[in-house]
């Protein structure tokens, strides 16, 4: 299977989510009101763009710092292994670096999922505070609320909440862009896991991009057990790629 539109908008899906600002050498994306998200605020690297590393960490910081965010690298997913090379660079710098293996999978079998019954999930259009209150916070990842109200004003946003006795206990969306659908993210709140919530979020997710004839759809799992849910939906592993991160180190 060819990857490359994948990691094309691995690369770029920040720009459904942040303000940027194009460069040679990649793209630096921000969010002045979100801090705290890295995939908001971030610059974006490639390899092949770059003849002297230690002048765009230097054009980096400065942009960063004049925003009052602290400076966070990711490589492009094309380039495994760059910061590894560059490291000395990096810490020269002041960036600390590592890799995060990244298991692809991509929708590519009939799904056997089922909605749980007393589950109700349904397509949301607009934000509800209670998604905040009800999911995010409780989960304690409250600098995602800004990241999936921004997706939200996106019309190609695809973002399914569950609720249990109209109570709002998780959600999952995705966004589609260049004939491809990522899915973005998926959260339930601690007290309703290991009921079938996530279960019931993705089958539904999945029989949207059915009928509606998504195909090229991708994510990467958090863990063994978001990954055997996905199995069940019909998603299959292709590869693990080692995707370059790195964060300022405190100053």
């Amino acid at each position: 299977m060819n990857m490359e539109r994948f990691y094309r908008e691995e690369d770029l899906f920040p720009k459904g989510i942040a303000a940027y600002e194009e460069r040679p050498y990649g793209i630096l994306f921000y969010n002045e009101q979100n801090r705290d998200s890295y995939d908001s605020n971030h610059a974006l690297l490639y390899r092949h763009r770059i003849d002297d590393p230690a002048a765009v960490l230097e054009d980096v910081l400065r942009f960063y710092r004049g925003k009052g965010i602290r400076p966070n690298l990711y490589g492009s997913a094309f380039d495994e292994g760059y910061f590894a090379e560059i490291g000395s660079v990096l810490s020269a710098h002041g960036f600390e670096h590592w890799s995060e293996p990244q298991r692809y999978m991509v929708l590519k079998a009939p799904s056997t999922l089922q909605p749980r019954p007393g589950i109700d999930v349904q397509r949301a259009s607009h934000w509800r505070e209670e998604y905040g209150s009800g999911i995010f916070e409780p989960a304690g990842e409250p600098w995602e609320i800004p990241v999936a109200k921004r997706a939200l004003e996106n019309d190609n946003t695809l973002f399914f909440v569950a609720a249990v006795e109209g109570r709002p206990v998780g959600m999952t969306y995705a966004h589609t862009a260049e004939g491809i659908c990522r899915v973005d993210y998926l959260l339930v709140a601690p007290a309703y896991r290991k009921m079938g919530v996530g279960r019931s979020l993705i089958a539904c997710f999945v029989e949207h991009c059915r009928q509606n004839g998504i195909e090229a759809c991708y994510l990467w799992p958090g863990d063994d057990s978001a990954e055997r849910i996905y199995h069940e939906a019909g998603f299959r592993y292709v590869e693990t790629r080692m995707a370059d991160r790195a964060t300022l180190r405190s100053e």
